[in-house]
């Protein structure tokens, strides 16, 4: 009842905003006048059955700055497309893009912070390099999102929604996404939280330190040992608290 009831205030407070491309998108904006931080804040996957919930609301809700969390209820039964496309078009992407550079604007940021977990991890990174975030703050992400949706029979539905037509080809696009914005943007500073007994680990965290480190980029660890990929949601938050403080200054 608890979580029915929080699902509808925040549809209640929310806002929806329509892009120059026809795209609606659903955002929570937190506004902070004392601030020129901004903090982007990506959603997961929700539970099975459930649709697009935003994330951290309450994790941060002590904390200064501005916080725009965008919704993802894109998608197969509105659980999310990682903010990038619908039936093959990139629309999706450019919506978000567009309404977060406009935030940024609006509120005068001069340091950004992208926040995320598992999808919303990997949105964090996409999106912060792409966007040229000040820090990236991205918790147990994803790097090889046509593999990994592919791999479970559940998330079939998820790749169809994305991609019209699943094959091959546009599989490694969505595979190499990452890759090339982390390749051809300026990097943000990337506090990385993850577990190293986990499934995803030697599958996307290990192929995308290799990244990091081939393309000389600096990377602070967080590395836990939990074995359960959903456990991120427990550990991710202290976490996440602690690397705004130090960015804040609050910490040595």
């Amino acid at each position: 009842m608890k979580k029915l009831l929080a699902k509808l205030y925040f549809q209640i407070i929310g806002k929806t905003a329509t892009q120059s491309n026809g795209i609606k998108l659903r955002y929570l904006l937190q506004k902070d006048r004392q601030s020129q931080d901004l903090l982007v804040i990506f959603s997961a996957f929700p539970r099975a059955g459930m649709s697009a919930t935003y994330n951290y609301v309450n994790t941060l809700k002590e904390v200064p700055g501005n916080k725009l969390f965008i919704l993802d209820d894109f998608g197969f039964q509105k659980r999310g497309v990682y903010y990038l496309c619908e039936q093959g078009s990139f629309q999706i992407r450019d919506a978000v893009e567009e309404l977060i550079t406009k935030i940024t604007q609006d509120v005068k940021a001069t340091q950004t912070t992208y926040i995320g977990s598992s999808k919303g991890g990997y949105a964090a990174l996409y999106f912060g390099f792409r966007l040229g975030a000040t820090n990236v703050i991205s918790g147990a992400p994803q790097y090889f999102v046509g593999e990994y949706l592919r791999a479970e029979p559940e998330r079939i539905p998820t790749l169809t929604s994305m991609l019209g037509e699943i094959s091959e080809t546009k599989i490694q696009q969505l595979d190499h996404m990452l890759k090339e914005a982390i390749s051809e943007k300026e990097a943000p500073n990337i506090y990385l939280h993850y577990s190293d007994k986990e499934h995803t680990y030697k599958s996307h965290i290990e192929p995308l330190l290799e990244q990091l480190v081939d393309e000389q980029i600096r990377v602070e660890q967080d590395i836990k040992q939990y074995v359960s990929h959903a456990d991120v949601r427990n550990y991710f938050p202290p976490y996440l608290l602690q690397i705004l403080a130090k960015i804040r200054g609050e910490l040595s």
